[in-house]
């Protein structure tokens, strides 16, 4: 998508929503980062009445800690909860089942062929296999080594996916190898910010979402019936399919490659 520049109408008394999490996921698709503190000073407007940043706090983690640090100081009405361990069978898992299924075969019939694809099947089912050292059950050390190799899985299946799409590829999971439980970083913000923009809904006549979550659809939907206006800001890939359904002059979805040249770090 061309990049020009861009201006976000703000017309009416706006609350801005940022789950953070949700954003800094559209990083690796955009190949840029949002700059907290150029989109505050973006959306620093008279219209906009409050700008809430939600975030999941690592404790006893420096750089998660620096971070908190930095968004109040930026101005940002910060929404921080500590994050938590959950374990997770990643066989249950509908992205690997989707993402990696016959993996092996595919290996067989691309590594010949394509040298840097057949690094990352190679170092994924290197990963794969080095989960059966995580702790199952047990939130320590090694429960948090183990989350840190599910990251790393969950990285290269993305960048799999995206290159065996583009050679017309399809991996859909390998269950028999994704049997074991590991730790997985959980902290979602949906019912914080729910609960947050409809106790303020006296205050504002539009909702400036910083999330392409299909879980916000609900919220969406209620909103645009109570006579708001909604914009989401998302990025290319990262929208529920559910906001393609509504056909309301309330609702607006803007692709936040628009406004990359305000917002971009």
């Amino acid at each position: 998508m061309e990049n020009k520049k861009f201006k976000l109408k703000i017309e009416k008394k706006t609350l801005l929503i940022i789950d953070w999490a949700n954003v800094w996921g559209w990083s690796k698709t955009l190949k840029w980062e949002v700059c907290p503190q150029k989109l505050f000073n973006f959306f620093d407007r008279p219209k906009v009445i409050d700008k809430r940043f939600y975030y999941g706090v690592e404790t006893e983690q420096s750089k998660s800690e620096d971070f908190k640090i930095e968004i109040e100081s930026i101005g940002f009405t910060p929404i921080f909860k500590e994050v938590k361990w959950t374990p997770v069978l990643l066989e249950n898992q509908t992205h690997f089942k989707k993402i990696v299924k016959d993996l092996f075969n595919v290996l067989d019939s691309v590594k010949n062929t394509n040298s840097n694809i057949s690094n990352k099947l190679y170092e994924l089912i290197k990963k794969i296999n080095s989960l059966s050292k995580a702790s199952v059950g047990k939130n320590d050390a090694s429960s948090l080594s183990g989350e840190k190799s599910l990251k790393e899985i969950f990285d290269l299946i993305e960048e799999l996916d995206i290159d065996l799409k583009n050679l017309n590829i399809k991996i859909d999971g390998l269950q028999e190898n994704l049997k074991l439980p590991v730790w997985r970083r959980k902290c979602d913000f949906d019912v914080e910010i729910t609960r947050d923009v409809l106790n303020m809904i006296n205050d504002y006549d539009t909702l400036l979402l910083f999330s392409g979550d299909g879980d916000y659809f609900a919220l969406t939907e209620d909103l645009i019936k109570k006579g708001k206006k909604v914009i989401l800001v998302f990025a290319e890939g990262h929208k529920g399919k559910e906001y393609d359904t509504i056909k309301n002059s309330l609702f607006f979805a803007c692709p936040v490659d628009k406004l990359e040249n305000s917002i971009k770090k």
